[in-house]
């Protein structure tokens, strides 16, 4: 008898306590669930899941939202084109700002905005020969001398600048990945070339292959052969046609209130700025190709020993470029910065570890 009591009374005493422990877990969940309320974010961390030690919160990742702000984008700019005379030279650039507007739906980025860009662009053309034939050459001392005066044109590099209006108009979405929070971004941009400028170099010779005489003849400057002499034009913008650009880009978005600890529960803390850096390409869906009919190498008859008179348009302002297409195409790199102020929501998934 004597120990079946002390049975009981240990039964009994493991009860109580295991009631005890329970009550107080329980005020201690109660507890726990009123402070996250007011702090917006839980405690708890759960391990191995990246979402969680992302810290995201319901109103930066999901739920609707309005935001505004503004990109810088830089990168390498060109010309595509089919023109055979013309090749496809690298070094040219081009320089984007933008304000932005973009509407977030969970996921979902819809981005429109107003911008301007100003870009540089080189184009280098192959070697040129032209040929006036039926020449006569008044200085010879029996009778004038029929011959072929030789043009050639080489190292000729032409440059376009010019300022374009933007209008873009993207959608795209996040995506989490181990870095961070990622997003891509696709769409299509509108744009319209206003004001620029563009200039031509290039060396150019003369000689000349006479009938009666073997070989050719170069730098006689009493009969206008010249070698190696530099030709500098400077021109207008070129009337580029209405661009409209393929855009893609894809990059991550880092939040820079993050790092504030319990920041929710400081309205003056509660704007939402976000930093994005992204690579971004784009390419010209029509032909912007203009439809003058400028000079290529324009040799004035009247004057053709006169290398002065020489005339010479961009290449894509001449008439045989006219015939051809041309497109944009750069490649760089995208920052933008965006704000709104945050919704008062609940915070998902957070750890405060990150805060």
């Amino acid at each position: 008898m004597s120990q079946l009591r002390h049975i009981i009374l240990l039964i009994l005493c493991l009860t109580t306590m295991t009631g005890m422990a329970q009550r107080r877990y329980s005020v201690s969940e109660k507890r726990e669930f009123e402070l996250s309320s007011l702090r917006g974010f839980s405690t708890k961390d759960v391990e191995n899941q990246t979402d969680v030690l992302m810290g995201l919160h319901a109103s930066e990742y999901s739920g609707s939202h309005h935001l505004v702000g503004l990109s810088l984008t830089g990168g390498w700019s060109t010309f595509l084109n089919n023109m055979p005379e013309a090749k496809h030279t690298p070094g040219g650039g081009s320089l984007d700002l933008h304000l932005l507007y973009e509407y977030h739906f969970a996921g979902l980025i819809i981005q429109t905005g107003l911008g301007i860009s100003a870009q540089r662009v080189f184009t280098d053309m192959n070697p040129a020969v032209i040929y006036h034939e039926n020449m006569m050459d008044t200085w010879s001392a029996i009778t004038p001398a029929p011959f072929t005066l030789k043009h050639t044109f080489v190292d000729r590099r032409d440059m376009a600048q010019h300022l374009y209006g933007r209008i873009p108009l993207n959608v795209g979405h996040y995506f989490f990945a181990p870095q961070g929070i990622g997003y891509f971004l696709v769409g299509v941009h509108a744009g319209y070339a206003f004001m620029g400028s563009t200039s031509t170099a290039m060396t150019v010779s003369t000689a000349g292959k006479y009938e009666r005489y073997v070989g050719i003849w170069e730098e006689m400057d009493n009969h206008g052969f010249r070698k190696d002499v530099p030709l500098e034009r400077k021109g207008g913008p070129l009337a580029l046609k209405f661009d409209l650009t393929a855009h893609a880009e894809i990059g991550y978005e880092y939040n820079t209130r993050q790092s504030v600890r319990n920041y929710r529960t400081r309205p003056a803390d509660r704007l939402d700025g976000r930093l994005r850096v992204a690579g971004y390409v784009e390419g010209s869906l029509l032909n912007i190709c203009p439809s003058t009919k400028g000079a290529l190498y324009g040799i004035p008859t009247e004057s053709i020993y006169d290398f002065s008179t020489y005339t010479t348009d961009h290449v894509f302002s001449t008439e045989e470029a006219s015939k051809y297409w041309l497109r944009n195409l750069s490649v760089g790199i995208r920052v933008t910065f965006l704000f709104a102020f945050r919704p008062d929501d609940k915070c998902i998934l957070c750890n405060p570890a990150n805060h």
